[in-house]
């Protein structure tokens, strides 16, 4: 599947058996896979803990760099 102008490919490293549970979950919930998964799983931590930002997907208003911490 190629990937459109609007996605970028992210990777990272954990725990093989965290990545076993990742495939067991997927199995039995309603994600079509990981990558819906892990998606899902960071719009909800954004959206729970920044819900600020999170607003940003709808307003179409996503700033290229985090806010400043000054």
């Amino acid at each position: 599947m190629r990937m459109s102008k609007n996605e970028v490919k992210v990777t990272i490293r954990m725990p093989r058996t965290l990545k076993e549970l990742m495939t067991q979950f997927v199995a039995m919930d309603a994600h079509m896979n990981e990558s819906d998964l892990v998606r899902d799983a960071v719009r909800q931590k954004i959206q729970k803990e920044a819900p600020e930002l999170y607003k940003q997907l709808f307003n179409g208003r996503i700033q290229k760099e985090a806010p400043s911490s000054k």
